[in-house]
C-alpha cells in the first residue's frame, strides 16, 4: 500500500536518438573550478538531511565532498560547459584522442549515465517535431 506513494518517480528513457541528440546540462547545486593541473574539481555540499545532521554530531562528517576529474572527464565536463550535443561530442573526443566513432560514442555514453546517476548532470532534450501534412 505504501509502495506506491514513496516509489521514486523514474526517469524517461531516451531512445539512442533522442540521447545523441540531447544537450548534457550541470546540476546547478554542485559548483566546480579548475584546479593547478588545469582538471576539473567538483564540489558536492552535504545533504541537510535530518539523518545526516545527526551523524555530523556524532562523528566528523565535511560539509562538503571534493571530485576532482582527469584528463577525459575534465575535456566531457568543458564540452557540457559549451553546450554541446552528445553527438558532437562524441565527434570531438573521437578526433582528439584518436578513436573510432563506437569506441567515442560507448565510452562517452557510459561516462554521461555515471554522472547522471549521480546528479552531477541531466538531459536537455530537443522538442520532436510533428510530421503534419499541409
Amino acid at each position: 500500500m505504501f509502495g506506491k506513494l514513496f516509489k521514486k518517480r523514474e526517469a524517461p528513457r531516451l531512445t539512442k536518438d533522442d540521447l545523441l541528440s540531447s544537450r548534457p546540462v550541470l546540476n546547478q547545486a554542485i559548483s566546480w573550478s579548475l584546479n593547478n593541473q588545469q582538471e576539473v574539481q567538483i564540489t558536492i555540499p552535504r545533504r541537510e538531511v535530518w539523518w545526516a545532521t545527526l551523524l555530523s554530531k556524532i562523528i566528523y562528517t565535511p560539509k562538503e565532498r571534493v571530485i576532482a576529474l582527469d584528463e577525459v572527464g575534465t575535456a566531457v565536463w568543458k564540452m557540457i560547459e559549451r553546450r554541446l550535443t552528445v553527438r558532437e561530442m562524441i565527434a570531438e573526443l573521437s578526433e582528439r584522442y584518436n578513436l573510432n566513432r563506437r569506441e567515442a560514442e560507448a565510452s562517452l555514453i557510459e561516462y554521461l549515465r555515471r554522472l547522471a546517476k549521480k546528479n552531477f548532470v541531466g538531459f536537455e532534450v530537443p522538442r520532436q517535431r510533428r510530421n503534419t501534412k499541409r
